[in-house]
């Protein structure tokens, strides 16, 4: 350690220094102006500054009253005097005051101080502390006992400049806890509490060592709690120790600053702890018996000693004096046989007989005691027989039970009506500790687990009942919402599954609550639990139902749509038939005119060829537009139908030939019936027309050759597959499938192929009304007809045809060729001026008489004026108040012979009903021929010899 200057200071360097820095008091060298030169350990030690700090600055700096005029002051003094001594404070680097008593004396022999001073000084300060704590310590060590415990922690803290002071007991045999006896804290004495050991500075004392820690103690003991929070960040600890060796305790210190180590902290504290000890000891031992007298005495229980061969009380403690009203005195002359009205002298000497031949220890009955003013209550007995080398006593622990026994008596009433309930509830219930222990669980919680209350009674029934998952993995007891109910004194419902005894999983419904005491602290808990397979397996069934039923409104509704599509297409249909049927009967009747005033014009033409050929032209128009006006009354379903049984083997074998030829040599034609096919009912005309125009549409869509299949079969349609079809129902019909391999038509051509003037063909190579009659004739006869097409695949018509129940019995019709006239009358009724004119001119051509009558309601007067009639000839629809079919009813019956033959465009009432003639009705319909006229005219008239 360097301790001079440089060698300006000669002279002052030359003096003794040998044991300058290990010299105790302090050392101070000045040079003639006071600054200082020299500066010894002990200086730094007790002022705080390091000479390379100090050196150099003027002794001011550390002595304000030191100046140069006090410096030869003193020296003055001391030379006067012989010591040279003065007492000044100094100033320590922190600013504390520090005590000192000087001795300057000059560094030169001269005595002037020239070559400068030496100071040599002791620190008071310390000695002052140090008497301070003397007297504390002398105060204290004079008290005894607790005194003594309450003082030595007040004048620690005091004396040793801490905040906190602990003198706490340890049990030798368990030196886990301590728990503090006395506890000083910020000035005040604080209430005893325990602490855990582990982690502490306080465990390393209970190793029987000093623990002293300077600084940062809460980063060397970070588990210590009590340190964190009291932000302590010095600690010293000595342990305390009985007169045996065994540790009993630790005595410890804590601030919140380094403890100052100048006034010897860990001796003082030793010290206090030889004495410390020993009275904790002391109080520890003598004061038991004192303690235990005055536990007794004011013990709530009832306690009584009483000689075991007079039996008369010694000993009657104060809850035991209050609860039967004597005083001690009166007790000391009576006995328990006196209070127990229960038990005479006999019986009372042989309960406690084998207390006194030594065969028990204790003795527990319970009986009855009388009160001074004579009421009894009932008690619970504790009997023991104590020896000691005076005498036998017998200590008696008494309880008042009769609270507990009526609380019983209560408990009990209410223990049965609750087993009543829980034992007959179909709910499963537990009750469990609050170490989720089961402690209960009725009938229905071990018919539900498979366990009996005794295997699993103190069980943690999470353990028991849900310690697995159904995949097999545990489940911790950790993540079961069950436990949590207990902690967070709330009420947790749901569901989980649980774990059966023989190891099978079970679904539950689950509500689990807190019990609570009267303080409000939970208890328990208590789990009721119901088994809800029945309940899962029902609202599985639900769901599925549900969507299920979903799934058919789904279908429903689909089917819907797709019906109410059907519909408006068939209204669509049935609008633009009624529109075409109304055209094609007014073309019919132009056509009629045409056509039979061409027929008339036919004779005066005769001889003239070129006029003849125009005029066989003019007709063929007339036959095109007869056959165009056919196929509009098809399809609006108009044209009168003649049904009959129809043999469909029979009516196709007989088309095949005409089949091929429309077909042509490219394509193929294959036709097959099922076995035991069925007759259908339809106009086998009409029919044949139908099969036609599909078989021409087919040939259209192969040009380049194909197969065109033509099948029969039975189909015998349900209300599923009707109902898909807003005008079809069920029942038994014959099916024809017509297939071809052409060229199949996209989704928005086959929506539309049924309509009238549809068509995909190039202009003039087709009317787009084929297929618009093969509808109106399939409807018209009470059948349906469906398409199924796929683009480069082919087209496939299915036909249903009403089944027809009368075979087919038709023959082959031999018709005459020869066309004859006749000279009966015919009345003709028909509205159209130019048609009726028309028909007249014919009629006479073929020689007949004709009376004619613009309405029905002029024929009717006709037939009724009693002209002889042989022949009604009738437009269907007609004007005025009198229809046809009213007038040719009415003319029957005045002329029964009278023959009836109707004409008409189409047919929408009268003689028609659901598109077929009514029976014995014969129908003649425009336009017509001269031909047809004579031909139908002259079957009417000779059916009249056959009816």
């Amino acid at each position: 350690m360097t301790t001079m200057d440089s060698p300006t200071t000669e002279p002052l360097l030359m003096q003794p220094v040998g044991a300058f820095d290990f010299s105790s008091d302090i050392i101070i060298g000045l040079a003639e102006d006071g600054t200082i030169r020299a500066w010894n350990a002990a200086a730094a030690d007790s002022l705080g500054y390091s000479p390379a700090d100090i050196i150099g600055q003027p002794v001011t700096e550390v002595l304000p009253e030191l100046d140069a005029a006090s410096l030869r002051a003193c020296l003055e003094r001391g030379i006067a005097n012989g010591t040279g001594g003065c007492d000044m404070v100094a100033h320590h680097r922190n600013g504390v005051p520090t005590s000192l008593s000087l001795s300057i004396s000059p560094a030169s022999t001269q005595g002037d101080g020239s070559d400068g001073f030496w100071i040599v000084a002791k620190d008071m300060s310390r000695k002052l502390r140090m008497r301070n704590i003397q007297q504390p310590l002398i105060d204290c060590a004079r008290l005894v006992g607790e005194p003594f415990l309450e003082k030595a922690v007040e004048v620690l803290a005091g004396a040793l400049r801490v905040r906190w002071v602990t003198i706490a007991e340890i049990d030798p045999d368990n030196p886990v806890t301590a728990r503090t006896v006395r506890f000083w804290a910020d000035g005040s004495l604080q209430p005893s509490t325990d602490y855990a050991l582990r982690g502490t500075p306080c465990e390393d004392v209970a190793q029987n060592r000093i623990c002293f820690v300077r600084s940062d103690a809460i980063a060397q003991y970070p588990d210590d709690h009590m340190l964190v929070e009291m932000g302590v960040e010095s600690y010293l600890g000595v342990p305390l120790h009985s007169s045996t060796g065994k540790l009993i305790g630790l005595l410890s210190v804590m601030h919140d600053a380094p403890i100052d180590e100048h006034i010897q902290p860990a001796l003082i504290l030793e010290l206090f702890a030889g004495r410390s000890a020993a009275e904790l000891e002391r109080l520890k031992s003598s004061s038991s018996v004192e303690r235990l007298g005055r536990i007794v005495e004011d013990a709530v229980s009832e306690a009584f000693l009483f000689d075991a061969d007079t039996l008369n009380f010694i000993l009657v403690n104060r809850g035991a004096r209050d609860n039967l009203g004597y005083s001690m005195e009166e007790l000391r002359s009576l006995t328990p046989i006196d209070i127990k009205p229960m038990i005479d002298a006999d019986t009372f000497r042989a309960l406690i007989a084998p207390l006194l031949a030594g065969e028990q220890q204790m003795l527990t009955f319970e009986t009855v005691h009388r009160r001074k003013d004579g009421t009894d209550y009932n008690v619970a007995v504790r009997l023991q027989l104590l020896v000691d080398q005076q005498q036998r006593l017998f200590y008696a622990a008494i309880e008042d039970i009769t609270e507990r026994d009526r609380t019983m008596r209560e408990l009990q009433s209410v223990t049965n009506r609750l087993n009543t309930v829980l034992g007959n509830t179909s709910m499963a219930v537990f009750l469990m500790d609050d170490q989720q222990q089961c402690v209960y669980l009725n009938d229905a919680a071990e018919r539900l687990t498979g366990y009996r209350f005794a295997e699993i009674e103190g069980r943690i029934l999470h353990d028991v009942i849900h310690h697995t998952r159904p995949s097999g993995q545990p489940f911790p007891l950790a993540e079961c919402a069950i436990d949590r109910a207990l902690p967070e004194v709330n009420q947790v419902q749901g569901e989980e599954v649980f774990v059966h005894k023989d190891g099978s999983f079970y679904p539950v419904s689950y509500s689990a609550s807190p019990i609570q005491d009267g303080s409000g602290i939970a208890i328990g808990t208590v789990l009721e639990v119901k088994n809800i397979t029945a309940e899962l397996e029902a609202r599985m069934a639900r769901e599925n139902f549900n969507a299920e039923l979903k799934a058919q409104v789904e279908k429903a509704l689909a089917e819907r749509d797709a019906a109410e599509a059907q519909l408006r297409h068939a209204q669509k249909m049935e609008a633009v038939g009624k529109l075409t049927g109304g055209v094609a009967h007014d073309f019919n009747n132009l056509l009629q005119i045409i056509g039979g005033s061409l027929e008339l014009l036919g004779r005066d033409v005769a001889g003239n060829e070129r006029a003849r050929q125009r005029l066989d032209l003019a007709l063929s128009g007339v036959a095109r537009g007869t056959r165009l006006a056919q196929q509009l009354l098809a399809f609006s379903r108009k044209q009168p139908l003649a049904p009959k049984p129809v043999n469909l083997p029979r009516l196709v074998g007989n088309l095949e030939d005409m089949l091929r030829r429309a077909l042509g040599e490219h394509i193929g034609l294959k036709t097959t019936a099922e076995t035991g096919l069925w007759d259908c009912f339809v106009d086998d005309g009409q029919l044949e027309n139908a099969i036609l125009n599909l078989a021409i549409n087919a040939r259209d869509a192969m040009p380049g050759g194909g197969l065109f299949t033509i099948e029969m079969a039975n189909a015998a349609v349900d209300n599923l597959f009707a109902c898909k079809y807003p005008d079809m129902q069920a029942g038994d019909y014959v099916m024809v499938s017509v297939t071809d391999t052409g060229s199949g038509m996209p989704p928005d051509v086959r929506d539309r192929i049924f309509e009238p003037f549809f068509t995909t063909k190039e202009v003039g190579k087709g009317t787009g009304l084929g297929l618009s009659m093969v509808y109106g004739l399939i409807k018209q006869s009470g059948g349906h007809v469906t398409v199924y097409s796929e683009p480069g695949i082919g087209t496939t018509f299915r036909i249903y045809l009403p089944r027809s129940t009368t075979p087919d019995t038709a023959a082959l019709e031999r018709r005459s060729d020869t066309i004859s006239g006749g000279s009966e009358t015919i009345l003709v009724v028909e509205d159209d001026d130019d048609v009726r004119t028309t028909v007249t001119a014919l009629l006479g051509e073929l020689g007949y008489t004709t009376l004619t009558a613009r309405d029905a309601a002029a024929g009717l007067a006709i037939v009724e004026s009693g002209t002889a009639l042989d022949m009604l000839f009738s437009d269907v629809v007609m004007p005025g108040p009198v229809q046809s079919h009213e007038l040719a009813k009415r003319a029957v019956q005045l002329i029964p012979q009278l023959a009836v033959l109707f004409t008409s465009g189409y047919t929408e009432k009268g003689i028609v009903h659901g598109g077929t003639l009514e029976a014995g009705v014969r129908l003649l319909s425009k336009p017509y021929t001269r031909e047809m006229l004579a031909r139908k005219v002259r079957e009417a008239l000779d059916a009249r010899a056959t009816a």
